[in-house]
């Protein structure tokens, strides 16, 4: 491979970054070790007008699309940087985050596999032939399409994944030829800066990736409001995700927004494996997951012996500080997000539901929990969570968990545990849900496949190839073609 030439950025890492120079005029901000609760760093905000100018260098660069070979080698060098940086980078993703060790390995890698595979779109992006000549009257035309930049990307990105949800986003804006304004969390900007920090050095020109750390008050909605932006790709909740569309205008968008994902467990699953996959998909990343169990609806048959065998998987988990190796359960994002989720832990017990295991919190830190039987009403029934809870659900039959699932207002993934193919597939056929797992739980997430949602968990699909394909426009090209002189083809 060749190496890009490195970009060289003007000034130290501040937390704004536009045209190629880092701005240092916003107000401090502090990032705090989300374990300790103690300052890491302080960068700087953007101020009024930085978004602004922000997607003024976005459109600048814009016009002078990168040739597809050039977005190929320079998403490929970054990503092979990115795990060259791999000590730095999850040094600072643990400590701003509060994830562990092995979700900073998972993530970082699965971070430079997205950049890869962003790479591969960039040149193999196409459009097609447009079959035209068989419309009465236009036997001498040929048509095709090509695909075009939309021009202006605006990325707002949520504190879960603040390195592969990032790379989904800048990586195929720029695999499909565009210019990219970036405004990550607030509480988890500095995954961001190392991503935009690792683009430049593997070559990326300044203008075509600008950064506005900051708050959505400010940094997000001044991005959301411009009407240059072309795209506008957002991750986070229902309710902020309903504000971008009815600010953005006619500008396209695609929502990755809240869900309360479900598996289904048929009285013939394997048990085991469900108890697995539960105590790890459940859990990770403190259960700051879209797609994290939250509901595991289970045919009753086998309701006790399902709780038993997660039970005991759950209780073995250890929470505590994330850079402990034997730790895989680390501090959710803010002590009031565990209070919060405390609170709906005590509803739905107040209301009925059982607690089999934690259900305790120290600060930030709350003990992963498992609930079973809670109330249809209860928030944890009909909302997200976004902590380490799993409910218990019994359902009369397959049938029952599905409509218990089409019912709710989330549509984000579920998943389906069953022996029979004949179940999986009418599952897989019923479930108004934006993909279904077999045999796997709704956390089950590979970052080539198309990932998105329906009904109140969004719209649009993540996956590079899908995204590129979103990130650009079909442009129609119809040549009116002159009939073969007579004689011509006698040469």
């Amino acid at each position: 491979m060749t190496t890009a030439a490195a970009t060289p950025l003007a000034g130290p890492p501040t937390g704004v970054l536009i045209d190629g120079h880092w701005h240092s005029g916003g107000p401090e901000a502090p990032v705090y070790d989300k374990f300790t609760r103690q300052p890491i760093t302080v960068i700087r905000h953007a101020r009024p007008g930085d978004a602004t100018d922000a997607v003024t260098s976005a459109v600048r660069a814009a016009a002078r699309p990168l040739a597809p070979a050039r977005r190929y080698e320079i998403l490929s060098d970054a990503s092979r940087l990115l795990l060259d940086r791999a000590a730095d980078v999850k040094a600072a993703y643990v400590a701003e985050t509060g994830f562990t060790m092995a979700d900073a390995d998972g993530e970082l890698a699965r971070a430079a596999q997205t950049l890869r595979l962003s790479a591969e779109e960039a040149v193999r992006l196409a459009g097609e032939e447009v079959p035209v000549a068989a419309a009465p009257g236009s036997e001498q035309r040929l048509a095709f399409t090509i695909r075009v930049p939309v021009g202006v990307v605006g990325a707002i990105a949520p504190f879960n994944a603040p390195l592969n949800t990032v790379a989904h986003k800048i990586g195929p804006a720029l695999a499909a030829g565009n210019a990219v304004v970036l405004k990550p969390a607030e509480q988890t900007p500095l995954s961001a800066i190392a991503l935009t920090e690792v683009l430049h050095a593997a070559g990326l020109p300044p203008g075509y990736l600008n950064l506005i750390c900051g708050t959505g008050e400010v940094a997000g909605a001044e991005l959301v409001a411009d009407p240059r932006v072309r795209f506008l790709t957002f991750t986070g909740s229902t309710a902020v995700g309903l504000l971008i569309k009815q600010r953005s205008g006619i500008t396209k968008t695609h929502l990755e927004l809240g869900s309360n994902s479900a598996s289904i467990v048929a009285a013939d699953a394997d048990l085991d494996l469900v108890a697995d996959l539960v105590a790890r998909a459940g859990f990770r990343k403190a259960g700051q997951v879209c797609t994290s169990v939250q509901r595991l609806i289970t045919e009753a048959t086998v309701l006790d012996d399902l709780a038993e065998r997660i039970r005991a998987r759950v209780t073995d988990l250890k929470a505590g500080d994330p850079r402990d190796p034997s730790v895989q359960v680390g501090p959710m994002i803010a002590p009031a997000e565990a209070e919060r989720a405390c609170s709906w832990i005590a509803e739905a017990a107040s209301a009925g539901a059982t607690v089999i295991a934690g259900g305790s919190r120290d600060g930030a830190l709350l003990e992963p929990t498992v609930l079973r039987d809670p109330a249809a009403g209860t928030r944890i029934m009909t909302s997200e969570i976004f902590a380490p809870v799993v409910s218990l659900v019994p359902a009369r039959s397959v049938d029952a968990a599905i409509g218990l699932i089409n019912a709710g207002r989330y549509g984000l993934q579920a998943g389906v545990f069953t022996r029979d193919i004949d179940v999986a597939f009418d599952a897989a056929r019923r479930l108004q849900v934006g993909g279904v797992m077999i045999n796997d739980t709704s956390s089950y997430h590979a970052d080539a496949m198309p990932y998105g949602g329906v009904k109140d968990s969004g719209y649009g699909q993540e996956g590079p190839r899908y995204a590129v394909a979103d990130m650009t426009d079909p442009r129609i090209i119809v040549l009116n073609l002159r009939p073969a002189t007579k004689g011509a083809t006698d040469q």
